[in-house]
């Protein structure tokens, strides 16, 4: 008996999906639920800016980058904007915003977001050079640490990180994943005010 699995058993035999058919259907709706999903929180966004307060919109990968009016570092290096600072995504906001209130509470002294590239001299290809997201000063007469918050470590993020430890090695530098994100959160977003 040459029977056929029942996977690939199409509907006109049997009167039902295959299970291919079934997954690209499956797809498809997941795809429009997620567009539309996408374009209603970009109309909330645009509903809000009309009103006077800056749209902070998802970009095509969910994340949501966008100028940040209340939150400063300490370099004052930009002109004064009135939109604030841009942040890649909510959580470097939020830990803006978290380092915002270390520093009015005495923990650290200064923070400056994005303000250190690290060049890899030796590397040919991939790669080449590493953004830290934030440089904080717990007191002046120290040396500064670097931080970077990752929600999800990838692998052209681990290669950064690694290539940072070899050529950079006495350069200490702090990654905020998201068991320590959670915990701040979890801890201190109703005491932070604008926590996204």
């Amino acid at each position: 008996m040459n029977k056929k699995p029942y996977w690939k058993v199409t509907k006109k035999q049997k009167g039902r999906w295959s299970e291919k058919e079934w997954l690209e259907n499956r797809t498809k709706r997941q795809k429009a639920t997620k567009k539309i999903k996408r374009k209603e929180e970009v109309n909330k966004q645009i509903e809000k800016e009309t009103q006077g307060i800056p749209a902070i919109i998802p970009n095509a990968k969910g994340v949501m980058a966008g100028y940040r009016p209340d939150i400063k570092d300490s370099l004052k290096r930009y002109p004064e904007n009135p939109k604030g600072l841009y942040f890649r995504s909510a959580w470097e906001a939020n830990y803006a915003r978290y380092l915002m209130w270390m520093l009015s509470q005495g923990h650290i002294q200064r923070f400056e977001y994005e303000s250190n590239t690290f060049w890899f001299p030796k590397i040919k290809r991939g790669v080449r050079s590493y953004l830290p997201d934030f440089k904080v000063w717990e007191s002046l007469n120290k040396e500064p640490h670097f931080v970077e918050v990752k929600g999800r470590l990838d692998s052209k993020s681990a290669t950064k990180l690694k290539r940072m430890s070899k050529y950079f090695p006495d350069v200490k530098l702090v990654l905020v994943d998201g068991s320590v994100y959670h915990e701040i959160k979890n801890k201190l977003s109703t005491v932070i005010p604008n926590w996204e």
